[in-house]
């Protein structure tokens, strides 16, 4: 609609209240959600840990109202509970964590492209929540059993989360200070799978055997860090 305007979301729980009540209603809470002390068989959701879950938007759904939309802000300070809370857990496989992360981070980007966010605040949260999904991916074993973490599932979902931020910058007048370090890993993540792509070709003629390894980029793209003195996660520049 010409000259239609996104509006900003209202929502200022990383998940709505509306959607806490459902899904504890319907046992859909995942125990990092789970409220401490809450019976076994009747799970209760902690407010200050339940985080939005993705939903796929349906064709002729209606728009989520602001109120179910959390404005820029919120994703941020979502972005950074995941990485804080969440990626750092030791009590849970890290195929449980970056499952569960990743659908996480998922919702906040559709939740940002609901809305009419601002270029450098969409950036700050894209930027944030791209490095907290490298992060959790890249400490999965390249042969181990990844369970809940299906890879293709999270190869799309970071290629997916390139595409997003990229866009933004093309999108944005910008300056965007962060901006050549995300595209020298965006480079770095497709450098991986054009070398892949060679070596299978070669294979299907015969001359080079190349197993498939979905996570040998991950290692790889790591958000670059000085070592000559502690420099804070991307999630927190």
């Amino acid at each position: 609609m010409p000259g239609y305007e996104l509006p900003l979301g209202t929502c200022l729980d990383m998940c709505p209240a509306n959607e806490r009540t459902r899904r504890e209603k319907e046992c859909r809470l995942h125990r990092f959600e789970v409220a401490p002390g809450s019976p076994g068989d009747r799970p209760r959701a902690d407010p200050q840990r339940a985080v939005k879950e993705y939903s796929r938007p349906a064709a002729g759904k209606a728009r989520p109202p602001p109120s179910q939309l959390r404005p820029p802000s919120v994703l941020l300070a979502t972005v950074r509970y995941l990485a804080g809370e969440v990626a750092e857990r030791t009590d849970a496989s890290r195929a449980e964590v970056a499952s569960f992360v990743a659908d996480r981070l998922r919702a906040v980007r559709l939740d940002l492209a609901l809305q009419g966010a601002g270029d450098a605040e969409a950036a700050l949260v894209l930027e944030a929540a791209l490095a907290v999904l490298l992060a959790v991916v890249a400490r999965l074993e390249p042969n181990a059993s990844h369970g809940l973490a299906d890879p293709m599932l999270l190869q799309a979902q970071v290629q997916e989360s390139f595409g997003s931020l990229r866009r933004c910058y093309a999108l944005g007048a910008g300056p965007h200070p962060r901006q050549a370090t995300f595209q020298g890993l965006f480079l770095l993540y497709n450098l991986g799978e054009l070398g892949l792509s060679r070596a299978q070709g070669q294979a299907s003629l015969g001359t080079v055997k190349a197993p498939w390894r979905p996570f040998t980029r991950f290692c790889s793209c790591r958000p670059p860090c000085v070592p000559a003195r502690r420099c804070a996660p991307p999630w927190q520049w």
